[in-house]
Parts: structure tokens; C-alpha cells; sequence
């Protein structure tokens, strides 16, 4: 392909250049003006281009600043609406601890002011023992007694019976 490519080069510039020599000096003087307006038109129109990007590139370096600063204002006026918001909350939770420790204070003062221990109840760990012991005993002595007492029950229910059977016995006869 490359070839092709060569030979047609060649053999379109040697035929150029033939009908170049073929013309009139009238003629070449024309086609050489006709050529330099073409190569002017095509030179101011690609000069006319490259200006038209350059314009390009400064409205869009232009909005970029723009919306790098409008950003920049917001992310300031964010920042200074978080450090008043920062303020408003450091100040009300400050006086939210003031009045917290006046009314520990106040607690503090009421406690300390009812020292009778008259009415608490203090227990001890050989207190809580011999409680634990004592009502482990308790249980002891009632659960004896409940057995005890559901014996005695049942030998009266048994007792119950024989003298129903007697009754019944006495009535057939």
C-alpha cells in the first residue's frame, strides 16, 4: 500500500509540474495569486481559530475561578455558620453545667443536712450469714412439720375410710 501511495505521489506531482510548464506566464501569474489569497484565506482562518481557543480557554479558566470562588465563599460562610452553631451550643451547654453543679450543690446540701441514720438500714456480711442461716433452719422446721402433718392426714383420711367401710357394713346388716 505504501508503494501505491509513493508512485501515486510521484507520478501526481510529475503531471503538476508538466501542466505548470504548459501554461502561459499570464497564466502561472494568476494561479500563483490565486494560490497566495487561498494560502492568506486559510492562514487568517486558522489564526481566527486558534484565537477563538485561546477565548475559549480563558471564559472556561474565567468560569472555573468563578465557581472556585463562589465554592471558596460557601465553604466559608459554611464554616462560619458551623463556628456560630459551635458557639451557641459551647454557651448553652455551659450554662446547662452551671446549673447542673448548682444543683448537685443543692443535693449535696440537702444530704449532708439529714445525717440521722436512724432510718437506714445497715446490713453486715456476718449479718446477712446468720440471717441465711437462720432462715435456712426455719425451712428445715416447717417442711418437718408439713411432712409430720400430711402423715397424720392421711392415716386420718385412712382411718376415715375403715370406719365409712364399718358404717357401710353396719347399714347392710
Amino acid at each position: 500500500m505504501a508503494k501505491g501511495f509513493w508512485l501515486g505521489l510521484v507520478l501526481g506531482g510529475a503531471a503538476a509540474y508538466a501542466g505548470y510548464r504548459s501554461l502561459t506566464s499570464e497564466q502561472r501569474e494568476h494561479l500563483r495569486e490565486e494560490g497566495l489569497e487561498r494560502y492568506q484565506a486559510l492562514r487568517d482562518r486558522a489564526v481566527d481559530y486558534a484565537f477563538y481557543a485561546a477565548d475559549a480557554v480563558d471564559d472556561m479558566k474565567d468560569s472555573l475561578r468563578d465557581y472556585s470562588d463562589s465554592a471558596t465563599a460557601s465553604a466559608r460562610d459554611f464554616a462560619d455558620n458551623l463556628g456560630d452553631h459551635r458557639a451557641s451550643l459551647r454557651d448553652r451547654f455551659a450554662a446547662d453545667h452551671d446549673d447542673f453543679d448548682a444543683e448537685t450543690e443543692s443535693l449535696r446540701a440537702q444530704l449532708n443536712a439529714d445525717d440521722d441514720d436512724e432510718d437506714d438500714i445497715v446490713l453486715t456480711a456476718s449479718d446477712s450469714v446468720d440471717s441465711a442461716a437462720g432462715s435456712m433452719a426455719d425451712e428445715d422446721t416447717s417442711s418437718a412439720a408439713a411432712s409430720a402433718n400430711d402423715d397424720s392426714a392421711t392415716s386420718d383420711a385412712g382411718d376415715n375410710d375403715s370406719s365409712t367401710t364399718e358404717s357401710n357394713s353396719n347399714t347392710q346388716a
